[in-house]
């Protein structure tokens, strides 16, 4: 089974065009930020549960008090992809070695271009590398998110949700968490009042949301 897995993941690699990666050091300011914050504070503590990935996360502004529960640490970075994440893995995963991690990243490398399947390649190696060497953390996925400003790419967002969710269903430390039923009625109309005025990201009551949403899931893991 593992042979076909790996072969599998070999062909999926050779049947997309890749897009570049963005240049990682971009992020550079807010890793050293990360290092000064960790010096003056207890984030290296034991039992951390560890949100990163991109703004989403990065703006949650209220995410401390939201899940006091679970000792959180806010490690998110705005317009990360998940080629970023790997690029400062060591600073990230290895360094908090959390009980947990809470991840939301992807949509950007949708909406620069790149095709669901090199996302997912990322994915597939990000996840391998937690596997080795934190065998003993769950990593839970949010899904790429519909927003207003690029309810365009949204069947795209779609393609990466489910190739994540699908493969989740056969990792038992491994829970994808569909955020789009917090955003979305029934009938695809957006929920109004949870944007900022960009229509992309969240503002409080968009994060009050999330967190009825998540917080069931997150007692359990």
């Amino acid at each position: 089974m593992q042979i076909l897995g790996i072969i599998g993941l070999l062909l999926c690699s050779f049947s997309f065009s890749k897009i570049p990666d963005p240049n990682p050091e971009r992020f550079s300011e807010s890793f050293q930020k990360f290092a000064r914050i960790d010096q003056s504070s207890m984030a290296l503590a034991k039992n951390l549960t560890l949100f990163t990935g991109s703004s989403s996360i990065r703006m949650w502004e209220s995410l401390e008090s939201d899940f006091s529960e679970i000792n959180p640490i806010n490690r998110g970075f705005g317009g990360a992809h998940l080629s970023d994440v790997l690029h400062f893995y060591d600073q990230l995963f290895t360094k908090y070695l959390p009980n947990r991690i809470v991840f939301y990243c992807g949509e950007n490398d949708l909406w620069a271009g790149k095709p669901a399947n090199q996302v997912m390649s990322n994915f597939h190696t990000l996840w391998s590398k937690i596997n080795k060497d934190l065998p003993s953390t769950t990593l839970i996925y949010l899904s790429c998110k519909p927003s207003p400003k690029r309810i365009s790419k949204w069947n795209t967002y779609q393609s990466l949700n489910l190739k994540i969710k699908n493969f989740a269903q056969r990792e038992d430390k491994l829970t994808f968490i569909d955020i789009s039923h917090t955003l979305l009625k029934p009938d695809r109309s957006f929920y109004p009042d949870l944007w900022n005025a960009d229509n992309l990201h969240l503002n409080q009551d968009g994060y009050n949301r999330w967190t009825r949403w998540i917080r069931p899931i997150l007692e359990r893991k």
